[in-house]
Parts: C-alpha cells; structure tokens; sequence
C-alpha cells in the first residue's frame, strides 16, 4: 500500500510540475503581448520570478513551437506571425465578430470617427474589431488592445451589467487617473452607470483621451448581459448635445442589428439587467 501511495504521488507530482510549466509558458505569451512587446530572457525570469535556466527553458519550448522568435542581434523575444494565426482563431470562430460586422460599417459611414467592437477580458475591454479613422493615430483602438473598465464608455456598459460585487471589486483598484475626468470613485461610478440604464448607451468625454469622447451600446447577451459593446470614438469637436443625439442613436441602432443577428432583438432597448 505504501508503494502504491508513493508512486501515486510521484505522479501527481508530475502532473502539477508540467502544468505549472505550461502555465508559465502562456505567462510568458501575455509578456510579450504587452508593451514593450520584447524582452530578454532576463527580463522574462524576472517577471516569473524564476531561474534564470527556467526561463531560457520555456523560451526554448515557445520558439520550437513557433509561438516566438529571438532577435538575432538584440536576443531579445518577440511574438512572431504563428500567434498571431492562433489567436485570430478567436476572430474565425465568433459569432459576435459576424454579427457586427456589417453594422459597424455602416456606422463608421454616418459618422466622423472610428468604430469599435469591444468585449470583457479580465476586468478590461479587449477591441477585437476596429474600422474608420478620424486621423489620429493614438485614437485607432488596434485589434487586441484592452483599456480600463472604468475610463472607457465601453467599459461603463459591461460594468453597468455586474452585480455590486464585482463592480466594487473593479473600481476598488481602479485607481489611475488617466486624465482629470477619469472616474475613480464608486460613488460616481455607480451614479454613471444608473445613467448609463436610463439612457440606453454610455458616454466617455475625455476620460481616458484628451480631445476625444466616445459612445457606446451593448450587443446583446443571454439574460440580458451585454455579450459586446460597440463604440464610436470622436474628435472632441464633433461634441454637443444635438451630435450626441444623433450619434448615439447610429450607435444604438448599430447595437440593435448586431443584436439582432445573435438573436437578442430587443436587448438595445432595455436597461442593462441590473441583478443586484
């Protein structure tokens, strides 16, 4: 019996190094996929907080399963196009990526902006379409990148549609001042977002870019929850009241087609669920 109890956990042993190794390889993945995009094997230990060996090990493993690639002058690693292949698999298979589409184009005709199509990733907003251009490069959401919940119209939808739990988890540690508008509190964020329920759509005026505001409204989700936010980010001079209506509602009914196309045909014109 002691034998047995032995090798068994020898093997669980086994078992949990591998999949401790595994996980520290998708870690070193999440690195790279962040600014500054590339970094040494130095770097990536002391990120992991792991031998140095250990590191060299799992970068090792990536580039053989080309997943990344070293830098032949600077040695430093880098993603390389095989991620991208494997991660644009999530994009091939979504039926929110179809079913915004061709709305999203449609709304980036009626307005003088860009259009994004953002959904929750780890307490953050994750764009993972993006069409139009209002002709400044650091207001084009890029594929991929994910903003804070608390500084983005986006985001006040999808927090909009938590229960009280999480949304005070989340703005527990949503501390960062992006710019003088950001919203930090819990108590303004909770009167934001009973607008935001009122309204039908969120609105962001220079809370996270200086010069820009952005509008938003939910793709519809099961019971109620958004599955998406589309977006529509503006130059700050296209801002008042009159553009605001008529923007928000290309926006709204933009939400509504895409919603409509998964199925939820009513989802644009109710409040976000409040569960609490």
């Amino acid at each position: 019996m002691k034998r047995k109890s032995t090798a068994t956990s020898s093997t669980l042993k086994r078992k949990s190094t591998a999949m401790s190794s595994t996980l520290r390889c998708l870690k070193v993945l999440e690195f790279l996929a962040e600014e500054p995009f590339e970094m040494t094997f130095t770097d990536i230990a002391a990120k992991l907080d792991s031998p140095k060996a250990s590191a060299h090990r799992l970068c090792t493993t990536l580039v053989e399963a080309n997943l990344i690639t070293q830098h032949p002058v600077s040695r430093r690693y880098m993603l390389n196009s095989h991620a991208l292949w494997v991660g644009s698999g999530y994009l091939r298979h979504s039926p929110l990526y179809r079913a915004a589409f061709f709305p999203m184009q449609d709304l980036a005709r009626q307005a003088p902006g860009t259009v994004q199509l953002g959904v929750l990733d780890q307490d953050y907003v994750l764009f993972i379409h993006s069409v139009g251009y209002s002709g400044a490069p650091h207001a084009f959401a890029d594929v991929g990148l994910r903003r804070p919940l608390n500084a983005t119209a986006s985001g006040k939808i999808f927090l909009a549609g938590m229960v009280p739990d999480d949304l005070e988890r989340i703005m527990a540690k949503s501390t960062e001042k992006y710019t003088s508008g950001t919203i930090t509190s819990l108590t303004k964020m909770k009167q934001e977002i009973t607008q935001v329920r009122k309204m039908h759509y969120a609105r962001n005026v220079e809370e996270l870019l200086l010069g820009y505001w952005v509008l938003a409204a939910a793709v519809g989700g099961e019971e109620g929850s958004p599955a998406a936010v589309i977006s529509l980010t503006l130059p700050l001079e296209e801002f008042s009241p009159e553009n605001e209506t008529t923007f928000a509602g290309f926006v709204k009914e933009a939400a509504r087609k895409a919603s409509l196309q998964l199925g939820h045909a009513h989802s644009y014109a109710q409040p976000v669920r409040d569960r609490a």
